[in-house]
């Protein structure tokens, strides 16, 4: 009944929202577009977005509100460069979340929209025939277009078995690695290098419990000042990571789905945070500080080490003002049980998922529109200097140097010049791996790409396998994990700031049954149900590598 309610208002509220979408993608199409598709015949000698280079405005909604997104061929090269070898004009239009619910209440849908690929939106979208299969259409009108198959298998829908998403960052570990690119994981420890010298740390001490505690007690004992602050040892909360350093597995020898919380190397990484904070090690604001915060003490130089590279986000800033004070990768620490960690890669099932409406007025523009945002060019311009800015040297992408001093001079003015967030939606990233100008990289891109190579390469696992499980949104599970979220939420403090490793494991184990009274037990079956359809889909047997 809410769901129906609240599709209900959605379709009352469409008049009032759809502005900027309008009906022009909506509704059927033209009769100029509906015979030039009946006349279509595929010229091979020629790509896709070549066919047909008449002009043809499509429309384009994009489902993040906080997106910046404006065709200008006239003052941007990228949209210049889409329009001269498309003919295509975009028209972008943002939204939220909610005004894309009023989309699809009213079946008012625009040639294209953009919204995350891991949503419920996306697969209500292609469940209600409100999209038309990107397989079909790239089979008649884009044959160029270039998207891995594993992509396509992973997002075939279940009912339908068609693929209707086209995915950026979307990473399948083969082709990555087939095509010289990598992929990374946030989950890395990092130290200031400059303090490490000046108190004589050795960083491959820190791959121990011990010897990292020990390092950041130094570092209070020395009284470490930098600029004026005194230096905190330590920042971060994320007990998952930590978990996984530790060595814990995802899934059980018989093939059944883990839930972490329930590994005993979590247990141990909440003690390992509650050692920390126990010491003095940290700051209370661990449990309260946001993105801008956290941000502004790395930033400043505030902090000597912390776990996570996006939760340290800052660390460049830090180095560019001060090239002595760089955070450098001290690797992984060995947990109790001594085994190999194996860690969470960046998200390889992919960011955004871009679609064909099926009120799109002319699909073959459409297909052939994405076709030519799937060309390497369109990723690696992105991240080298703009379309005709770089050079390909020895298998590298070289940034021009006249492009180099644009950027350098004013990132907004140049970005605004020759880049296109579209770009960034659309993205595949092994691209821009795979042709990473790693031999001219500073210090700060040098210790990344050293500590992949040494502790990332080799110890991941493939993520998406095992995330694609929470529960239908609106659903009875899906309240329930939102309830036990929250709660843990209220209890990860309590049980980081207790007095004595006894007293955080009773608080823990309190917590777990806790939990399991509010329906963790059959939130856990329906995970499990969900990642053995995913290995299903995926032809595995097992998914974890220390199964396989």
């Amino acid at each position: 009944m809410k769901k129906a309610l609240a599709w209900l208002m959605a379709a009352v509220m469409a008049a009032a929202l759809l502005t900027g979408c309008g009906g022009g993608a909506g509704g059927p199409q033209s009769g100029d577009a509906q015979a030039a598709l009946a006349n279509f015949t595929y010229d091979p000698s020629k790509p896709s977005w070549q066919q047909d280079t008449s002009p043809i405005e499509l429309e384009w909604f994009v489902a993040y509100d906080w997106e910046d997104l404006n065709f200008d061929p006239e003052n941007n090269t990228f949209d210049e460069y889409v329009y001269t070898n498309t003919g295509v004009t975009i028209k972008f239009t943002i939204g939220s979340q909610e005004k894309l619910s009023v989309l699809m209440a009213t079946d008012s849908l625009p040639d294209i929209v953009t919204y995350d690929a891991a949503s419920s939106e996306r697969l209500s979208m292609e469940d209600s025939g409100l999209l038309l299969p990107l397989d079909e259409l790239a089979e008649k009108y884009a044959p160029d277009m270039q998207v891995p198959e594993a992509q396509k298998k992973w997002y075939a829908n279940e009912k339908d078995g068609h693929w209707y998403a086209l995915v950026g960052y979307f990473y399948d570990l083969e082709d990555t690695y087939a095509r010289g690119g990598y992929v990374e994981s946030h989950n890395m420890n990092f130290a200031r290098k400059d303090i490490m010298e000046q108190l004589g740390i050795d960083p491959a001490s820190m791959t121990t419990k011990e010897g990292f505690i020990a390092a950041l007690q130094k570092v209070k004992d020395e009284g470490v000042t930098y600029n004026g602050q005194t230096v905190i040892p330590f920042i971060g909360d994320e007990v998952e990571y930590l978990a996984e350093q530790f060595g814990m597995d995802r899934e059980s020898p018989d093939g059944r789905l883990l839930n972490p919380k329930r590994q005993p190397e979590y247990l141990e990484a909440l003690l390992f945070l509650n050692e920390i904070y126990s010491k003095g090690l940290t700051t209370d604001e661990i449990f309260t500080m946001d993105t801008t915060l956290r941000r502004q003490l790395v930033s400043s130089g505030a902090v000597f080490a912390g776990t996570r590279q996006n939760y340290l986000n800052g660390k460049d800033t830090l180095f560019y003002a001060d090239q002595d004070a760089l955070m450098v990768g001290v690797g992984l620490m060995t947990g109790d049980s001594g085994r190999e960690a194996i860690i969470s890669p960046s998200p390889t099932g992919g960011w955004a998922a871009t679609m064909i409406s099926a009120n799109c007025k002319n699909p073959q523009r459409a297909a052939a529109l994405l076709s030519f945002m799937t060309q390497p060019e369109i990723s690696l311009s992105f991240y080298y200097g703009g379309i005709d800015g770089y050079d390909i040297v020895d298998g590298q992408a070289v940034i021009k140097p006249e492009r180099e001093a644009e950027r350098t001079a004013d990132t907004t003015a140049f970005n605004a010049k020759y880049r296109s967030n579209v770009q960034d939606l659309v993205c595949d990233f092994v691209w821009v791996k795979a042709y990473e100008p790693t031999d001219s990289l500073d210090a700060l891109g040098q210790d990344l790409i050293a500590y992949t190579e040494k502790w990332v390469n080799g110890h991941i696992f493939d993520d998406k396998i095992f995330t694609d499980t929470a529960p239908e949104a609106g659903s009875d599970l899906a309240a329930i994990s939102a309830q036990i979220n929250a709660y843990w939420g209220q209890q990860f403090p309590m049980i980081v700031m207790a007095q004595t490793p006894e007293e955080a494991t009773r608080l823990y184990n309190d917590t777990i049954a806790q939990m399991d009274s509010m329906g963790m037990v059959e939130l856990d079956a329906y995970q499990d149900e969900r990642f053995q359809a995913n290995k299903e889909k995926m032809g595995l047997e097992f998914a974890w590598p220390r199964n396989q």
